[in-house]
This record gives C-alpha cells, sequence and structure tokens, in this order.
C-alpha cells in the first residue's frame, strides 16, 4: 500500500510540473526553463536559424545575464537530452532577453524551450544585491567576452575586516563563479601589509589604477558596511577597466547570528601607505624602411634560413616597405595599452622602474594595409629607470625596422626642467645582455 501511495505521489507531481505556465523550474535541481516567444524584426517569423535574434521569457528574476549561453531543446525534450541549438543573450530585462541562435542543428520554431543552469546561494536576502553587481559588472562589455572580475575585501564602518564580511565576500565569489563568462582573478599581487580601502581607491586616480594594472583585471569589486540596528547598510563600489564605475547601495536584515558576526572582527585597520604619483607619458616612434631591390635577397635570407616556405611566402609578397610591428610596451611587466594612438599617459611612483619593449617586422607592399607577412622574430629590449626626485617624464620608445642599428631606442627626458634634459644612462652588462640604465 505505501508503494503504491508513493508511485501515485510522484506521479501527480511529474504531471503537475508538465502543466506549469512557463518559464517553470524542471529538475530545479539542475537548470530553469522558459521559451522562445517571439523573434526579433520579422515578428510574423515561426522558425529561427543561426543568425536570427529572438526574445525569451527568462530574465533577471531567473539569473540570466549578458553574455548567457542559454541550451534551446524542443518542447516535446522533457529532459533536455537533445538540445537542438544555443542562444547568447545580449540584453537583459526583468522577465525577457534578447539572444542570439549561435548554433542550430535545425530550425528552431517559436515556443522551443530554453534552459539555464539555476543559480545557487546561501545568504537569501543578499542573492538580489549580488545578482545586481555581477550584471553590473558584465553589462559594459560584449556579450562574447570573458569577464576578469576580482571581489577585493568588504569592510565595516572603521574599515575593520569582520567575520560577516568575509562570509559576504566568499558568498559573492561563489555566486559569481557560477556564470562562465566571469573569470575570478584572486588578488594576492595586493600586498597585505595594508588594506585597499573602498574610500581611497575611489578618491585616488593613481590608486585606481595601479590596482587595476597590478591585478590586470577588468573589474574590481569591493564595499563596505555599517550597522542600524537589526539591519546592515552596504555601500559597494565597482570599478572597470573603461571607467564604467558604479556605486550600488542597499540594506539587509541580519540575523542575531550575523548581527555578532559582524562586530567579530578578523582583521583591523591597516591605513594604506601614502604615495606620491609623478606623471608619465609614453611614445613610440616608428622609422619604415624602404629596402634597396638588391637587399631583398639578403632580408628573405635573414627571415628564412633554411626554411623554404617562408623563403616563397615572404618572395611572393614582392614588399617593398618593412614597418614595425605588433608593438608591446611593458611597464613593470604590466603591458601599456596605446589604443591606437602612438602615446599613452601612465602614473608612476619615486624609484626603480623596469622597461620593456619588442616588435616584429612587418612586410607591405605600397600601402599599411593589408600586412603581407610579419617575421617570427620579435626584436626586444629591456632597460631600467630610476627617479627619485619629483619629476615629469617623458619616454619616447623609437622602432627601426631597418636591419642596421639598433632596432629599439630608449630616450626618457625630464620635461619639468626648464631645458628638456636626457636623463642619465649607463650600461649594465647582465649575463648575456646589456641593460640600460636611466637615473634622473
Amino acid at each position: 500500500m505505501m508503494k503504491t501511495t508513493r508511485i501515485v505521489l510522484f506521479n501527480f507531481f511529474f504531471a503537475l510540473l508538465m502543466i506549469l505556465p512557463f518559464p517553470c523550474y524542471v529538475f530545479c535541481a539542475q537548470s530553469v526553463t522558459g521559451e522562445i516567444t517571439s523573434s526579433i524584426i520579422l515578428q510574423e517569423r515561426i522558425y529561427l536559424n543561426t543568425g536570427d535574434k529572438a526574445v525569451t521569457n527568462l530574465g533577471s528574476k531567473d539569473g540570466v545575464i549578458k553574455g548567457d549561453i542559454l541550451i534551446v531543446t524542443t518542447r516535446l525534450d522533457v529532459m533536455k537530452e537533445k538540445p537542438i541549438g544555443q542562444c547568447a543573450v545580449t540584453s537583459v530585462d526583468v522577465k525577457s532577453s534578447i539572444c542570439e541562435i549561435i548554433t542550430s542543428n535545425m530550425e528552431i520554431a517559436l515556443g522551443s524551450n530554453v534552459s539555464i543552469p539555476v543559480m545557487y546561494y546561501t545568504m537569501e536576502q543578499f542573492y538580489p544585491a549580488m545578482y545586481k553587481i555581477l550584471s553590473k559588472s558584465v553589462d559594459p562589455f560584449p556579450p562574447y567576452e570573458k569577464v576578469k572580475i576580482s571581489v577585493y575585501d568588504i569592510f565595516d564602518s572603521q574599515n575593520n575586516i569582520t567575520k560577516f564580511s568575509d562570509r559576504v565576500k566568499q558568498e559573492m565569489k561563489e555566486v559569481f563563479a557560477e556564470k562562465k563568462r566571469v573569470r575570478l582573478v584572486e588578488p594576492k599581487t595586493v600586498k597585505k601589509d595594508f588594506f585597499l580601502y573602498p574610500e581611497d581607491i575611489r578618491n585616488s586616480y593613481g590608486l585606481r589604477t595601479e590596482v587595476m594594472e597590478t591585478l590586470g583585471v577588468d573589474v574590481f569589486i569591493t564595499g563596505s558596511y555599517t550597522l542600524n540596528n537589526e539591519n546592515a547598510i552596504f555601500t559597494f563600489y565597482k570599478f572597470d577597466k573603461n571607467f564604467n564605475d558604479e556605486k550600488i547601495t542597499f540594506q539587509v536584515p541580519l540575523t542575531s547570528i550575523e548581527a555578532a558576526s559582524a562586530k567579530e572582527i578578523t582583521a583591523p585597520y591597516k591605513p594604506i601607505p601614502k604615495k606620491e604619483y609623478i606623471p608619465c607619458t609614453v611614445a613610440f616612434i616608428e622609422n619604415h624602411y624602404m629596402p634597396q631591390k638588391e637587399e631583398k635577397r639578403d632580408i628573405i635570407g635573414h627571415e628564412a634560413g633554411r626554411n623554404i616556405y617562408k623563403a616563397y611566402d615572404l618572395r611572393k609578397t614582392n614588399f617593398n616597405i618593412i614597418s614595425p610591428s605588433d608593438f608591446v610596451f611593458k611597464m613593470d611587466d604590466q603591458p601599456i595599452s596605446f589604443s591606437g594612438k602612438t602615446e599613452a599617459p601612465i602614473l608612476l611612483t619615486k624609484g626603480t622602474h623596469k622597461l620593456f619593449a619588442s616588435f616584429k617586422r612587418g612586410y607591405f607592399f605600397n600601402t599599411r594595409d593589408p600586412r603581407l607577412y610579419v617575421s617570427d622574430k620579435p626584436l626586444e629590449k629591456e632597460a631600467i629607470l630610476t627617479v627619485e626626485k619629483d619629476a615629469s617624464i617623458y619616454i619616447e620608445v623609437v622602432l627601426n625596422s631597418s636591419f642596421e642599428g639598433e632596432n629599439i631606442d630608449f630616450k626618457i627626458y625630464n620635461v619639468s626642467e626648464k631645458k628638456t634634459q636626457l636623463l642619465k644612462t649607463i650600461i649594465k652588462t647582465e649575463a648575456t645582455k646589456a641593460i640600460e640604465l636611466f637615473k634622473d
């Protein structure tokens, strides 16, 4: 009798799931499922193919974020065993989302199911705010890009880290990690002999830039909270590499256990040491080279060596211009982006800095585009810059694509002097390579 009752109850529950209106949670331990409700532009279309855009009834209420990949199945495939396509989310509303069909092995009909893994969390009252921070972190970036996010410490009103703030931080990281487009970066390179406090980062362009470049992340998140009776008022700051910064404030009620842990200090306030930043501009100058006809044979031999295929590829380009390509400049091992320009502003601190530059020879015929061939032999140079006085530094990186003289030359000036002055150069040999040292 007991066995029969269990079977009847199971069948009743399964039938109930099948008649629930979409979106509903199907096998809720795994995914939440909705459906494609319409197509974009041509509303009357009832079948969609790769490249078409569709509207679904899954939205932020279901944990969907921009860049999520929805799995498409037919309505008859209740167990979601035979996907017929994938749909990439390009924008999200509360109860709906727009996605683009990126793969399909058959025509996708309106009403087809779309599924995504359920979001798991342990701090229910915090989840809406955490989703909001997550969504705002990924929204500024194209949906196809992975987003590198660093979740830093959370502090109380006295800039202490508490047992409660550690738990909130861990919960946030676990929620973020559920999304495939998010790559969490641990802030291991940030020293722990002091802490980076939200207001310090927010009020210092130099510190903000240093943190983002040191960690090499797209988004950096930190926050603080104050206690008000039985509630915690949180303020989170989201900094991103494109300066789409946001301040997010919310209030949540606390249990008695959470309120107690919010006063239990695990790491006391450690003020950040003040740094003096020095303005610096890095510029690169490209020197192009037009080889004589009789030089080409030697150049091809230099590039190809004994590889006859490379020699053939280079010979058939009929190149007449050699220019620097794939230029890379690093300051203290951190790449500097020029964003299509020939100059980039950076901030330095007093002390010693490592400079690195490299490029490859690109081969062209008459015009910059297209590049017909690029060398697989990078040209590199390192230098050491020491700044001990107040200065305004201008670094010129001269790139020479010819086969004579220095291929890379650093010229460093202190432009704060009344007369532009080249800083002193010292040549130091380390092992098998010479490194230039510049000192004020």
